[in-house]
């Protein structure tokens, strides 16, 4: 019986340190598939950031039936196709594509370093900011920036048809208000920060500030007042103290 029940325990040991071993395995098989899916997507990011930054509208694209002479956009002409398809749906928020990209895939692969598993819950709620974060963007700018961005409207498409559907119902300082609360709510669900604690943040940085300035004087008034007493505790004249100042020694 006890030789049994020693068998049983070495096998269930055996069984539990394969099992520990495969998960382990399975755990850094899927964090290194993370780091390098997150190399690629901010390859692309960067591509993509390079492709809007270099955009001319001369290069060819979708919107155009015909072109003359070299492609100017630093990504090619797959970059001018895709820089011009998004400036034309987004307008100016297409700039925030890239990081936003960016961020939302770092945020998996933190979460499952952290964790070791990934949060599909946060993440949709993620997605979700993040698409209210750009949808809302391009209704700003469309209510509030007139159309100079080349021959696109500022902001796109999706910005036309939201100031059109907004000032049906408000007028345009309202309709900015109502656009700016949506705006902070998807800031929130995209990046899991609460207002509160930045604007915690915020203050501390504002009071740390003016602590440094408020010491920083107080040291030059100990300095300036030192510097006018002779050893003996008797005040300096002028041209005594200018020659401590020089000469302290």
């Amino acid at each position: 019986m006890l030789v049994n029940r020693n068998m049983e325990n070495l096998i269930l040991s055996q069984e539990y340190y394969i099992e520990s071993k495969n998960t382990s395995l399975k755990k850094l098989y899927c964090h290194q598939l993370l780091g390098a899916m997150l190399v690629i997507v901010g390859i692309f990011a960067f591509y993509l950031m390079i492709a809007l930054i270099s955009f001319n509208p001369s290069d060819p694209s979708w919107s155009k039936t015909a072109w003359h002479g070299p492609i100017v956009n630093r990504a090619g002409e797959a970059g001018a196709w895709c820089a011009d398809t998004l400036f034309f749906i987004f307008g100016l928020p297409a700039y925030a594509i890239p990081p936003i990209i960016l961020f939302f895939f770092w945020n998996i692969f933190f979460q499952h370093k952290q964790r070791d598993y990934i949060d599909f819950f946060a993440l949709s709620l993620s997605l979700i900011g993040s698409l209210t974060l750009l949808l809302t963007s391009c209704g700003l700018v469309a209510l509030n920036i007139d159309n100079l961005f080349y021959y696109f409207p500022s902001g796109g498409v999706i910005g036309n048809l939201l100031k059109n559907a907004v000032l049906s119902w408000f007028n345009g300082i309202s309709a900015t208000l109502a656009l700016l609360c949506i705006w902070a709510s998807g800031f929130t669900l995209f990046t899991s920060w609460s207002w509160l604690s930045i604007a915690e943040k915020i203050g501390s940085i504002v009071l740390c500030f003016l602590d440094f300035i408020s010491n920083h004087r107080r040291l030059d008034d100990e300095y300036d007042h030192h510097s006018n007493i002779d050893k003996n505790g008797d005040p300096l004249s002028p041209d005594d103290s200018n020659n401590a100042l020089y000469n302290p020694l």
